[in-house]
């Protein structure tokens, strides 16, 4: 949902400018087929798909995606305490990626992720990450 956001939301928005943090290279996305079909799921509902007012930006996310994402295949694991069973791929990913943390929108995931070993942060807290080095 944060690249959602991104194109959706007020482009100085928090999820906008984490998704211009991965285009400059300040931070680093890892990406699976799994995060990308969830991502092409959710632009075509009809409630977000009306919410594109400008095409161009949903251009913008895919080529930096594209092009900064990192491209993980990570295996299936076993997540015994993840409520939404359809969120397995983001802990996956993560584990797969070594990620630093999950930058999710997501409260399922807020509140599951933590109690196995992920550190869990909002766009926001991610932006204070980048201008913080020391809060991380």
């Amino acid at each position: 949902m944060v690249v959602v956001a991104a194109i959706i939301g007020r482009s100085e928005g928090a999820s906008a400018l984490a998704l211009r943090a991965v285009a400059t290279g300040e931070a680093r996305l890892a990406i699976s087929d799994d995060f990308l079909s969830e991502l092409v799921r959710v632009l075509c509902y009809p409630h977000i798909e009306e919410k594109i007012l400008r095409p161009v930006r949903a251009f913008e996310a895919a080529l930096d995606l594209g092009t900064m994402g990192v491209m993980f295949h990570p295996r299936r694991l076993e997540w015994p305490s993840l409520r939404d069973r359809s969120d397995f791929w983001v802990l996956d990913l993560a584990y797969e990626a070594t990620a630093d943390y999950i930058v999710t929108q997501d409260e399922i995931i807020q509140q599951d992720a933590p109690e196995l070993g992920f550190l869990v942060i909002s766009p926001e807290q991610f932006l204070e990450f980048l201008r913080d080095p020391d809060l991380r």
